[in-house]
C-alpha cells in the first residue's frame, strides 16, 4: 500500500479470514475467502492494491461478494468461456463481464443455479461442460452443467439416475481423463471405483455407460495423466493402468493376448 488509507484503498477482504481456493484467472491471481472473490492486478499477482486512490482503472484488483439470501461460503471454481462458474455449497455463480475487459466497473458475480455441490470433491472438466457432485441425499449424484452464458440460467443434467444407488455419499476421490472421455470416482480407504465412460460428439453425449473396478487393495489417491490411470494403495504401492493399448504394452501367450501393467512399484 502506497497510497491513498484504509477506507480508499482498503485491505482486500480475505484478510483475517480462511482461504478457500487459489485459482489463476484472466491473468490475475484469485482466491475464494468466505462470500468474496478476489483477483489482484494483471500481470501484477501479488498486487492488491489499487494503484491511484483518485480514480478506478481497469487494472485496479477484483474484490467482489455474491449476493444470496443462504449462505454462500465459496469452495471452488470452474473457467468456462464465458467467465468462472463459482460453487458455494448450495448455490453457484458465474463471474463474468458485459464488457470487452474485465474490470472493478464491470465485473459481475451472478446467481446461475442452486444446486447442492459436494465440498469435498473439487469441479471437474469434461471438455466443453462442468462436472460436480452432489451428496445431500443418502448417495452422491452426478450432475454436469453446459450452456453457461451471462444471460439466462444453464442446462443442469443429472447422469447418475441410472445408477442412483452406486455412487457412495462419502465419495472424496475423483480422477478424470478428458482424452479417454472417462471419469473415475473413489472412495479413500475403499478398494472400488466406480467409473463413468461417455463419448460425445458436437455438444451431446450419444453414448455413455456405468462400471465398477474392485482393486486388490484400499486406495488411498487416483488419477489420469495422459492415457494411463494411475493409483496408490494402502501399502503406498504405486500401479498403474493404461486406458489405450498398444503394442508396446502387450504380449501373445498361447493364441492370447495380454495387457501389461505396472503393478507393486515402489520407490523409497
Amino acid at each position: 500500500l502506497i497510497v491513498g488509507d484504509d477506507n480508499t484503498n482498503a485491505e482486500p477482504s480475505f484478510i483475517g479470514k480462511s482461504i478457500n481456493k487459489v485459482l489463476f484467472f484472466r491473468n490475475r491471481l484469485g482466491f475464494l475467502s468466505d462470500e468474496n472473490v478476489i483477483l489482484s492486478r494483471p500481470g501484477d499477482l501479488g498486487n492488491f492494491f489499487v494503484n491511484t486512490a483518485l480514480t478506478v482503472a481497469g487494472t485496479d484488483p477484483i474484490d467482489i461478494s455474491c449476493s444470496s439470501k443462504y449462505p454462500a461460503i465459496l469452495f471452488d471454481a470452474l473457467e468456462v468461456n464465458t467467465g468462472l462458474i463459482v460453487f458455494a455449497g448450495n448455490q453457484q455463480f458465474l463471474l463474468a463481464t458485459d464488457s470487452d475487459t474485465l474490470n472493478p466497473d464491470t465485473a459481475r458475480l451472478s446467481s446461475i443455479s442452486t444446486y447442492n455441490y459436494n465440498t469435498a470433491v473439487p469441479p471437474f472438466s469434461l471438455g466443453t461442460i462442468a462436472g460436480f457432485l452432489d451428496n445431500a441425499g443418502a448417495f452422491s449424484r452426478f450432475f454436469v452443467m453446459s450452456n453457461v452464458a451471462r444471460e439466462g440460467e444453464p442446462n443442469v443434467n443429472e447422469l447418475s439416475k441410472v445408477v442412483a444407488d452406486v455412487l457412495s455419499k462419502d465419495i472424496d476421490l475423483v480422477a478424470d481423463s478428458r482424452e479417454n472421455t472417462s471419469i473415475f470416482f473413489g472412495k479413500k480407504n475403499s478398494d472400488e471405483v466406480i467409473g463413468y465412460k461417455y463419448f460425445s460428439v458436437a455438444d451431446k453425449q450419444i453414448q455413455s455407460s456405468w462400471f465398477r473396478w474392485k482393486h486388490a487393495r484400499p486406495i488411498c489417491y487416483h488419477c489420469c495423466v495422459d492415457d494411463t490411470y494411475y493409483f496408490i494403495d494402502d501399502q503406498f504401492f504405486l500401479q498403474r493402468i493404461d486406458m489405450i493399448r498398444d503394442d508396446e504394452s502387450t504380449f501373445t501367450e498361447h493364441g492370447k493376448e495380454y495387457a501389461v501393467y505396472m503393478d507393486n512399484y515402489f520407490q523409497s
